[in-house]
């Protein structure tokens, strides 16, 4: 069992609780975007396909389409399976699939977990589990195959550590900031700054990559908080997907940025500010891309 099985096998409630939750911020963040775009594609690979929601979207948009949806966790395939979706369904690890002949393969929010919980713990929230999957495409698409991602997307390098103010609307919220530096590992061999300073009326000082990455985990909520805490979701900038899929052998067609909806669920619960006190402008949480393999 990997370890992604074993976070889920845990606490199933909890999973549960998040597959929904993550199915939600699919639909939200990508809009239909993915979708559209992959009507040109008649042989579809869903990979990380959880809840199967592109799956379904997919299959609306393009219904002559062969669907594949690839996945870590057997729970999920076999609750897919229950289902009797008009797609094929397998279990097991991207990097070691041996299907090819696709024409688009999809991640959606799945490449940072691919790094995250890479097996050797030296390559883990590095960009080379990232690099070695788009090499991975190249294998089983065909000529001309198109990736479609949408993933997290790290503050650009020159603003990393550029201080933010952050004050919680319940003051005993706090402890979030200080629980997740000591718990999360992702920035460990980094130049992130994860230092926090208590300016003492109920603000707290923090670099903007670490920030951003704290608040992508704790709008997620206590139920999340055992899996969120082992992903980093920003593993590259905006420049750095780029090179990848370029390095790999795609040309770009299309990138865009999104914020999600963390604005919307965090508004009510924390107050984030310059250092000066004019307003902060969340940072894009997400990117969506298209590339072609050339």
């Amino acid at each position: 069992m990997n370890q992604l099985e074993k976070l889920s096998s845990s606490n199933q409630e909890n999973y549960q609780r998040y597959l929904k939750r993550m199915t939600e911020s699919i639909r939200n963040s990508t809009k239909g975007f993915l979708p559209i775009m992959a009507r040109q594609g008649m042989n579809i690979l869903d990979v990380g396909c959880g809840s199967g929601v592109l799956l379904y979207a997919i299959q609306e948009e393009n219904p002559t389409a062969k669907l594949t949806g690839l996945d870590l966790n057997a729970e999920a395939i076999q609750k897919l399976s229950e289902m009797g979706g008009p797609w094929e369904l397998i279990h097991g690890d991207f990097m070691k699939t041996e299907g090819s002949g696709y024409d688009t393969v999809v991640f959606s929010s799945i490449l940072h977990e691919i790094s995250s919980y890479h097996e050797d713990p030296v390559l883990r929230f590095t960009k080379k589990p990232i690099a070695d999957a788009f090499l991975k495409c190249r294998e089983i698409l065909s000529d001309d195959g198109v990736i479609l991602l949408r993933d997290g997307v790290m503050v650009p390098e020159a603003g990393q550590n550029e201080p933010k103010v952050i004050s919680f609307v319940n003051p005993e919220d706090s402890r979030w900031l200080f629980r997740f530096q000591k718990d999360f590992r992702g920035f460990d061999h980094t130049d992130i700054d994860c230092g926090i300073k208590d300016l003492g009326d109920g603000r707290f000082l923090a670099g903007q990559g670490f920030l951003k990455e704290f608040l992508s985990t704790y709008t997620w909520g206590e139920e999340s908080y055992e899996r969120e805490i082992c992903e980093r979701f920003g593993i590259l900038t905006r420049a750095e997907w780029i090179d990848a899929l370029t390095s790999a052998g795609f040309s770009i067609e299309t990138v865009a940025e999104a914020k999600e909806e963390y604005e919307k669920y965090l508004s009510a619960r924390v107050r984030i500010a310059e250092p000066d006190g004019t307003p902060y402008r969340y940072p894009y949480m997400s990117i969506i891309i298209k590339a072609q393999k050339r």
